[in-house]
C-alpha cells in the first residue's frame, strides 16, 4: 500500500511535545518523528547508518532508501526488510534521478560533510517539487561552544590516550577513530580533512541552501545537552570509568530539558521544502 506524504508542515506542539516518549530522554530521530509524524512516501535516509531511523519510517513509507559512507553499516541497513541501501560519498553525488524521493530526512549529518552547499543542493536534486527536506543538526545555542564531540579534535593525542588508556576502550577507539575509518575519509563520524562539530542557526541553512529549497519552519530543543554531555564525559574521565553516568536527579534533569523547546536549544530541526516548477 503506497502511503503519500502529507502537504502541510506539522510542527509539534508543546503539548506534544511533552506528552512524546515522556520516560526517555529525546534525541535527534525523536525529533523527526515529532515533526514527520504522517506518511512520507517514497523516502530517503542520507547518512543512514545501519537504517535505524528507517526502521521507524517502515508503517509510514511507500519505500525506504538509504545511504551512508561506511560500507559496513550500509551493509546491515540493506539487511532490513523493504530497505534499499547504498554507499555514497560524504557530498554525494546521490545515486538516484532527478525527482525522486517525496521525502529526504538528513539527520545529525550535515554538520561532517566537507561541502554543505554542494550536498544540500545534491538533495534537493533528487526531492520532488513540492517534497518535503527534514534536517536536524547542532544549533548555536548558548552553551553549544561546550560541545564534547570537538575535543578529539583540539587533543587528538589526549582523546586517544583517554580511550586507550585510562577506559581501556582501546577497540572502540580503533573502530571509529583508527586508521579503517581514516581510510573513508572520516576521523569518528567528521570529515577528516576537516574534522570539526560544527553548529548552524536556521540563517546558516538558509544561506547554505539553493534556492529552490525554502525553509517552512524550525525549532530548537533540549537546552544545555552539550554541556550535561561535557560534564557526563568528566565524571567518566575523572572515575577512570568507574562512573559512566551521571547519578540522579541528572537523568530525570536530562529528561525534563530533551521535551523542551527553546531559543538556546542544542538541538536544531529545520523542515524545508522543494518549490513546485
Amino acid at each position: 500500500m503506497l502511503h503519500p506524504p502529507t502537504n502541510e508542515p506539522r510542527r509539534p506542539t508543546g503539548q506534544m511535545l511533552r506528552a512524546f516518549r515522556p520516560d526517555q530522554t529525546l534525541l535527534w530521530y525523536d525529533y523527526a518523528d515529532l515533526w514527520l509524524c504522517g506518511p512520507v512516501g517514497r523516502v530517503l535516509d542520507f547518512g543512514c547508518a545501519s537504517g535505524a531511523y528507517l526502521r521507524r519510517l517502515a508503517d509510514r513509507a511507500a519505500e525506504l532508501h538509504g545511504v551512508d559512507l561506511d560500507p559496513q553499516r550500509v551493509s546491515t541497513a540493506a539487511t532490513l526488510p523493504g530497505v534499499t541501501a547504498r554507499t555514497v560519498g560524504p557530498d554525494g553525488p546521490v545515486p538516484y534521478p532527478d525527482g525522486f524521493f517525496d521525502t529526504v530526512v538528513i539527520l545529525e549529518v550535515i554538520e561532517h560533510v566537507p561541502d554543505e552547499r554542494r550536498l544540500l543542493a545534491e538533495l534537493a536534486r533528487v526531492l520532488k517539487p513540492g517534497g518535503r527536506l527534514l534536517l536536524t543538526t547542532p544549533h548555536k545555542g548558548w552553551l553549544t561552544f561546550l560541545d564534547p564531540g570537538n575535543f578529539k579534535c583540539l587533543t587528538p593525542r589526549l582523546h586517544r590516550f583517554i580511550h586507550t588508556r585510562l577506559l581501556r576502550q582501546r577497540n572502540y577507539y580503533e573502530q571509529r577513530f583508527g586508521d579503517a575509518r581514516r581510510r573513508l575519509g572520516m576521523y569518528g563520524d567528521l570529515d577528516a580533512s576537516n574534522p570539526w562539530h560544527r553548529h548552524y542557526s536556521s540563517r546558516d541553512l538558509c544561506r547554505l541552501a539553493p534556492p529552490e529549497l525554502q525553509l517552512e519552519d524550525w525549532a530548537a530543543y533540549y537546552p544545555a545537552f552539550r554541556a550535561l554531555w561535557s560534564l557526563q564525559l568528566a565524571v567518566s574521565v575523572l572515575t577512570a570509568g568507574l562512573v559512566p553516568r551521571l547519578p540522579p536527579p541528572f537523568p530525570a534533569f536530562n529528561r525534563w530539558l530533551s521535551h523542551r523547546e527553546s531559543a538556546g536549544g542544542d538541538q536544531l530541526v529545520a523542515l524545508f521544502r522543494k518549490k513546485q516548477s
